[in-house]
């Protein structure tokens, strides 16, 4: 109505609205659009004298909604000459901020690409969600301000030697201190804040017309009430922010180079480009920064809930001069704000060196602290239809405000009794109490999830949990458990992996003749390090290649690193008193002995650390006794085989290696390259020259066993109907395997890989180093291109494909950028997404939401922050500050609270259903009433509205959100539509038997013989009558009808008679009002104001009335509301040929319609993809593509000149292997 209003009122003052509007990038993943309004002082004065004139209730307005605000009171300029920007973020929320303008004689210093600086006399510039706009005159626009994240390439920061004092001073100015500082709001300016709220200024309202109408006992209370909300409101307030101050608000003294010289200075004073000291000792980062010189040990948990510290190294530098620094594919070489240095490895005599990149609220810790003061706003479709139907209320309460003006003139009262009465309705029929009835279930919900140690931060998420129909889990740490066991090693055919006389067996043959039943799996004999030598080069490889460090007496990183050092059994030194000019001339190494063998030494010299992009880390090595230098490396089996000579790769690789990553096993692969240049040389060659004409020695297996609850919780959520979805870094044929044995997956579907990958103009099939999986050159090498691209989904709706897609992180990446159409339809029907970065995981996330999808995230917190901040119910099991910007946070770390939370939001929802139909009839009911009443020219008593509005009504909204959530989840997700055919179908009946009985009542006493008529007296307010009695006594029995047939039980919430509060509250209800019809005493029958029928048979009858009304309601609402109505709806829908959601309450989805569109096959992937093709392609890479389609016997299409994509059914592909 509101927005109605303001449409009309904006079109009458000639206000265009806010279109065009200029784009503005405020992170990687977050835009918001901005227009320019300056000052116009006739506005200006026409919108003070409309507050004025409206008491100031048209400010009131405006204050609500900002871009009317600004509409009204500015005019539309360019951003060059705004006062004021206009801002509107993704979500269509809209802010407004000042254009301010600064100027020193000093001048202010900005950051431009490569780290220059450029000087300005003065800044301009706006400030949104603590970040600082500047305006760039040369681009005509805002921009963020520059940091050097992007801006400045590798080799640069590796002779970056810092600021001068006056560069600083400069920098300083413009950027602000490095802090995160949170305002703290005075207790007045967030009870004003508090008090605007629209819910409490119509509160204010209802009780300013309650004192006017003399209605002093309940408007006393309620206004008592709203006190103590807002009290407590601003209590909580207040500790969340001093409590997150507390968090965030540190400084320390810190070493920092300024003028080429060492200065101990303020963190708070870092600008970007700072060169700074990290401590021997460790310190806690105030900003972000990238290392330059030296190694760290980094605590991370805080950010990212790993508990395991990470080693930083320096970032790499030579030939990539034209790579430019990255926070996020650089991570490996970045130390973090807020995160804890525990140790640092450094030269002799020289300090570990790093360059400040970001400062403040732009820090890695500072964007998590904006994610929490500014959440993503929960578009949930029952909040939007709650509004809608107040809007309804309001509707008849305009009709009942007619209806009392026309009565009351034609009866001769006077305007200011006509003005109260009239308004009066509207607090009647729109009752302001329904927000606060609204939270109780969601409070006692949240209750009862703390008991299983699950807590909500934002309890409004709890109704959203309850329309939950798709879960999207991480793998590792949330599905499996966070160790690893080392099973064993398969060395290649130079280490005796295969024996000569094997070699012209079939591949199938090879591994039937070896296979050996090891804890009750089919496998391939496996060996132990002890099986080898103390010079074997796979024990070596075992020791070297890693990033383990000493913390103490224990080792600390990778947990699958510390299990596969520990099975070779070696000695673990580190050395910080290494100088300079001794044995290695390089960093302090980490040395690894045999533990039997005094002359076996070898010192690990540098590391390029492991990355998710490249999928693997070595290690250059040397050992004591030998001049020999050599590379070590570990990683993916597809990535390292990529780098391996082909003569040391084995004939059966590829099948060896899909038998076991098929079982779910984590494989890595080892190699090495004995370096034919010296050590200088070698440390000074790029990684891609290092990394390259490797010898493959051996694969390790490891087994990561699903947590016991995996299971059985996704089989709940699928007999629930509620769609699970596998998101992982991980092999995607390890994580299908994993998907399969939680069932995720359904084997009783055909599984299909859908695959895209780049051509090249070789013949055969080339080897990718950028992929995940093997593109395999030759018919035998097929099967590890399929072992990135295997797997299986169900999706449990009406509308359910007989089919299941799998795909990896870089197919989705081709899905995104080359068939976006098509995109939406593959996420619909595809349940495993691996090797996907944090990044991709936030983008299916949100990609799911557009699909209608209401989605639950569930993660560890290491690599899903993202994309729990996404969803509609983040679920983090970590404990770490990450866990903050997440909904809901589970201690026990398992996903057993994904089902709780479920429950508990149906259960919430359910409540909030219940209550809202609720509150809405007692509304009607009592607005019915009184209209009643105002026939005969009277009102309620005051204590009648008393006990029917503190009595009854608190009593049943208190205690009605307390039953219990059911045990288990029914396959039928509850309705989130209050505007659905089910709910306005029971609103209707129950409203029209309510009518009926209070109407009939009214009617059959003045029927009687006893009955005297009222006497209308103008001058009384309050004229006691048989009939204004009758209708009292029969709506307080009304009320506990409607309270009981609308706390509905089955199936998401237990029986009501588990709720003994509520039980006992509807049994005292109804013993109180059978006294007041039957035999009241004289003080209730004065108190009340009733006038009491003589006649104790038609007392008696109205008792009967009411046990009649009970059940017709009850009949209503359970057999033709619930039963009968949905049969009706179905069988018309069947003859339309139109199909229903799963729940027949809730409306056709985007996600339905898509899954409706493609079928039961997948041969949508195909023929839409051949619209967008290029027909001109080369003929031999139709050859190429034949061939392949030939042996997958299944659909493959050349979609371009530089993009195969490829459809395997896992039927066909095990056939093969």
């Amino acid at each position: 109505l509101i927005e109605l209003y303001f449409s009309v009122l904006l079109f009458l003052m000639g206000l265009s609205s806010a279109d065009g509007g200029t784009s503005v990038e405020v992170d990687e993943r977050t835009r918001i659009t901005i227009w320019g309004y300056c000052e116009c002082r006739w506005k200006r004065f026409l919108l003070r004298l409309a507050s004025f004139l409206t008491l100031g209730f048209f400010r009131l307005l405006l204050h609500w909604k900002p871009s009317l605000y600004v509409k009204a009171a500015l005019t539309r300029c360019s951003l060059k000459r705004a006062d004021v920007v206009l801002i509107r973020d993704e979500s269509f929320q809209w802010s407004r901020r000042p254009v301010r303008v600064i100027s020193r004689p000093e001048n202010f210093c900005l950051l431009r690409q490569g780290g220059t600086l450029r000087e300005h006399c003065t800044l301009r510039y706006f400030t949104y969600r603590k970040l600082k706009f500047v305006w760039f005159a040369e681009l005509g626009s805002f921009h963020r301000l520059q940091s050097f994240d992007g801006s400045v390439d590798c080799d640069t920061l590796h002779t970056w030697r810092g600021w001068t004092d006056k560069q600083a001073s400069k920098l300083i100015a413009a950027y602000g201190a490095n802090e995160i500082a949170i305002r703290l709001k005075s207790v007045l300016e967030l009870v004003f804040t508090e008090v605007l709220n629209p819910f409490y200024v119509f509160q204010l309202f209802s009780v300013t017309i309650w004192f006017s109408d003399t209605y002093y006992y309940y408007a006393s209370i309620v206004l008592l009430m709203s006190a103590c909300s807002v009290a407590l409101d601003v209590y909580q307030i207040k500790k969340n922010q001093t409590a997150l101050q507390r968090t965030v608000h540190k400084a320390d003294v810190i070493n920092v180079l300024r003028d080429q010289q060492l200065q101990s200075i303020s963190t708070m004073q870092l600008v970007p480009g700072d060169v700074i000291l990290i401590p021997a000792e460790g310190c806690v980062m105030m900003c972000d920064a990238v290392l330059i010189f030296g190694n760290c040990i980094v605590n991370e948990s805080s950010l990212t809930g790993e508990s395991v510290p990470v080693m930083k190294t320096a970032i790499p530098a030579g030939n990539v001069t034209q790579v430019n620094y990255d926070h996020n594919i650089h991570a490996k070489h970045t130390l973090y704000c807020g995160t804890h240095v525990l140790q640092t490895r450094y030269y002799s005599g020289h300090e570990v060196k790093a360059v400040v990149t970001r400062t403040g609220f732009s820090t890695q810790k500072g964007q998590l602290v904006r994610s929490i003061m500014y959440p993503k706003p929960v578009d949930f479709e029952f909040t939007k239809d709650l509004l809608r139907f107040v809007g309804v209320l309001a509707l008849i309460a305009s009709v009942g405000i007619i209806y009392t003006i026309v009565l009351m003139t034609i009866r001769g009262a006077n305007i200011g009794k006509i003005f109260v009465r009239a308004l009066d309705l509207i607090t009647i029929c729109v009752p302001p109490a329904l927000p606060a009835a609204m939270t109780m279930g969601v409070i006692a919900a949240e209750s009862r999830l703390k008991k299983k140690h699950i807590y909500c931060i934002s309890p409004n998420t709890v109704n959203t949990c309850g329309g939950i129909n798709v879960v999207c889990f991480d793998k590792t740490g949330t599905l499996t458990e966070d160790g690893l066991d080392f099973l064993g090693i398969l060395p290649t055919a130079q280490q005796g992996y295969i024996e000569q006389q094997q070699a012209r067996l079939t591949t199938e043959q090879r591994i039937n003749n070896q296979l050996l039943h090891v804890r009750g799996i089919c496998k391939v004999e496996l060996k132990q390090a002890r099986d080898f030598d103390a010079d074997h080069s796979v024990v070596r490889a075992m020791a070297c290649c890693h990033s383990l460090t000493q913390m103490g007496q224990q080792l600390a990183g990778d947990p699958l690193d510390v299990v596969m050092f520990n099975e070779t059994g070696w000695r673990f030194e580190e050395s910080q008193a290494v100088s300079e000019n001794e044995r290695f001339d390089i960093l302090p190494p980490t040395l690894v002995r045999h533990p039997n063998s005094t002359n076996v030494e070898i010192a690990v010299l540098k590391q390029y650390p492991f990355s998710s992009d490249l999928q693997r880390m070595s290690v250059l090595t040397r050992e004591l006794l030998s001049n020999d230098v050599i590379l070590y490396c570990k990683g993916a089996p597809e990535t390292v085989v990529s780098l391996c000579r082909s003569s040391s790769i084995p004939e059966n690789f590829d099948s060896v290696l899909g038998y076991y990553t098929q079982r779910g096993f984590r494989v890595l692969a080892l190699a090495m390259r004995l370096m034919d240049t010296s050590l200088l040389k070698a440390m000074k060659m790029s990684r891609d020259a290092v990394e390259a004409d490797l010898t493959l020695l051996a694969l390790l297996i490891f087994e990561n066993r699903l947590k016991p609850q995996t299971t059985p919780v996704i089989g709940q959520l699928r007999k629930a109907g509620i769609r699970t979805v596998m998101i992982t870094g991980d092999n995607i044929l390890t994580a299908t395997c994993v998907a399969r044995e939680c069932s995720i997956v359904d084997e009783s579907l055909p599984l299909y890989f859908v695959e895209c990958n780049e051509c090249t103009d070789n013949s055969g099939f080339q080897l990718h180093p950028d992929e995940t999986t093997l593109l395999m050159q030759s018919t035998q090498q097929q099967q590890q291109r399929e072992e990135d691209e295997h797997r299986e989904f169900r999706l449990h709706i009406n509308t359910s494909p007989r089919y299941q897609l799998a795909v990896s992180g870089k197919t989705f990446d081709v899905f995104c950028k080359r068939f976006p159409h098509l995109l939406p339809k593959l996420i619909c029907v595809c349940n495993v997404f691996a090797r996907m970065s944090p990044e991709q995981k936030t983008q299916l996330v949100n990609i799911l939401q557009q699909l209608d999808y209401v989605v639950a995230m569930c993660g560890d917190g290491a690599n899903d922050c993202g994309a729990l901040k996404a969803a509609h119910a983040g679920i983090s099991l970590s404990g770490g500050e990450a866990s903050i910007a997440s909904p809901f946070t589970y201690k026990l770390a398992n996903i057993d609270c994904v089902v709780s939370v479920i429950r508990e939001g149906r259960a919430a929802l359910t409540t909030s259903f219940g209550v809202f139909k609720y509150m809405a009839s007692y509304s009607l009911t009592q607005f019915l009433s009184v209209s009643l009443v105002y026939w005969l020219g009277s009102n309620l008593a005051d204590f009648q509205f008393l006990f029917i509005d503190l009595v009854l009504i608190t009593l049943f909204t208190v205690s009605f959100g307390r039953t219990p959530a059911a045990d288990g989840l029914h396959p039928r997700a509850p309705n989130v539509c209050i505007m659905s055919s089910n709910s306005v179908s029971s609103l209707v009946l129950q409203l029209v038997t309510v009518i009926f009985y209070q109407v009939f009542s009214f009617v059959y006493v003045s029927k009687q013989a006893w009955f005297v008529p009222h006497y209308f007296s103008p001058k009384a307010e309050v004229h006691p009558s048989y009939q204004g009695t009758a209708v009292f006594l029969t709506s307080t029995f009304q009320y506990i009808t409607l309270v009981v047939v609308y706390s509905k039980s089955f199936p998401y919430r237990k029986s009501m008679f588990r709720n003994r509060l509520f039980l006992f509250s509807v049994l005292f209800a109804i013993g109180v009002s059978t006294m007041l019809t039957l035999n009241p005493p004289a003080w209730i029958v004065d108190l009340l104001e009733l006038k009491m029928p003589p006649d104790m048979r038609f007392r008696t009858l109205l008792l009967l009335l009411a046990v009649i009304n009970f059940l017709h309601c009850l009949l209503i609402e359970e057999c033709f509301v619930d039963r009968l109505l949905p049969r009706l709806r179905n069988r018309l829908c069947n003859k339309k040929h139109l199909t229903t959601a799963n729940s027949s309450n809730n409306k056709h989805t985007e996600f339905q319609s898509i899954l409706e569109e493609i079928g039961t096959t997948p041969t949508w992937i195909v023929g839409e993809s051949n619209n967008s093709n290029n027909n001109n392609n080369n003929n031999n890479k139709h050859r190429r593509f034949s061939k392949l389609s030939s042996f997958y016997n299944n659909t493959s299409l050349k979609v371009d000149d530089q993009l195969n994509l490829y459809l395997c059914e896992e039927s066909n592909y095990n056939s093969k292997l």
